[in-house]
């Protein structure tokens, strides 16, 4: 794959995640009011990078938000509408 097609293939799967992640702030229910602030911080930061074009730190702090989503999934800390559930490895 060349440089062309992998930025492609970058940008496809970040626009992707951004409207999941969208969607999750939209739906889903936080049960812990500080991390809830934590978690919005780097999606705060993560729409920041991407209207920069900084693509790299767009999709770094996408699977760090992830990551801390699903942390908080197995802790009970989130409630979870059933339709976006499958997003999450809970």
């Amino acid at each position: 794959m060349d440089a062309k097609n992998s930025n492609n293939e970058l940008i496809y799967l970040l626009e992707r995640e951004l409207k999941k992640l969208k969607i999750v702030f939209d739906k889903v229910k936080f049960l812990d009011k500080d991390l809830e602030k934590f978690v919005k911080s780097y999606w705060e930061d993560c729409k920041y990078f991407y209207e920069k074009r900084d693509n790299i730190k767009a999709f770094e702090l996408i699977n760090y938000i992830w990551g801390i989503l699903d942390c908080m999934a197995n802790k009970n800390l989130l409630e979870i509408p059933e339709d976006i559930r499958k997003w999450f490895k809970v």
